[in-house]
């Protein structure tokens, strides 16, 4: 094998991962971008959401939703929590398990490509209107309300005058979340009092956050947790079938 063979293959792995969230980003903006070519199965499907959850949308949800948007000192970091540390966090903490390396780094990253590949299959076959688009059911769209203290419009956290470059009907299942458990998994991993500290905050706020802004039901934010912890298990699953085969190897060739 050549010198140049040997220098360029540690990078061969990390330069195909790299490329596949490429394509995964790739594929979550094109297929969130769509609006879907029938809305009122989005607004139907949110509906039942909501009839699944109704005494718990009416005695918790709700009510925290209208504090939130009579609490302005409450409400625009949660607007600025909601527009940045989705797009901001995620990044970061999977840098740092790349940093980590090992099993840490490995089990994160296919935990987070197959959960969004599921929550992708989700969005293009069950469209879902958030609660913030459904006035009747009382909910108030809080990023909509303080939109004069950011830089987002009428269309959750998207930029104004891009709003319809966003599907406002993709609330099934809230990755917001779904995102965050996977940065505390991984945030965990890391060890130190700080980092779990953050791994137990960070996901807890989020929910505060999307549940108080109407972008999400309580429903929303349990399936998006469901997809990590799913994706989760089956990555664990596979090492595990793995390391059994590996063994089964190790005894049939009489290697040490």
């Amino acid at each position: 094998m050549s010198m140049t063979a040997v220098t360029r293959a540690p990078w061969a792995r990390p330069m195909v991962e790299f490329a596949g969230l490429i394509a995964m980003g790739a594929a979550y903006t094109l297929i969130r971008a769509q609006q879907g070519t029938d809305p009122g199965q989005a607004f139907a499907h949110s509906a039942a959401i909501f009839s699944h959850e109704h005494w718990l949308f009416e005695h918790l949800e709700l009510p925290f939703n209208h504090w939130m948007a009579a609490t302005t000192l409450v409400a625009v970091p949660a607007c600025y929590f909601y527009a940045v540390f989705h797009y901001v966090m995620t990044p970061f903490v999977f840098v740092m398990s790349w940093r980590a390396g090992g099993w840490v780094y490995r089990r994160g990253y296919w935990t987070l490509v197959i959960a969004s590949g599921v929550a992708l299959v989700l969005y293009a076959t069950y469209a879902a209107a958030p609660p913030r688009l459904m006035p009747e059911l009382g909910s108030i769209d809080v990023l909509r309300r303080f939109a004069d203290y950011g830089w987002w419009g009428e269309a959750a956290s998207a930029p104004r005058a891009i709003g319809d470059a966003t599907n406002q009907y993709a609330a099934m299942p809230s990755l917001h979340f779904g995102w965050s458990l996977w940065c505390a998994i991984q945030m965990w991993s890391f060890g130190g009092r700080t980092w779990r500290t953050v791994a137990v905050l960070y996901p807890t706020v989020q929910v505060l956050v999307v549940i108080g802004t109407a972008n999400h039901y309580l429903g929303d934010v349990l399936v998006g947790g469901l997809c990590v912890l799913a994706a989760e298990g089956i990555v664990l699953a596979v090492r595990r079938v793995a390391r059994v085969r590996g063994a089964r190897l190790v005894l049939n060739t009489g290697s040490p």
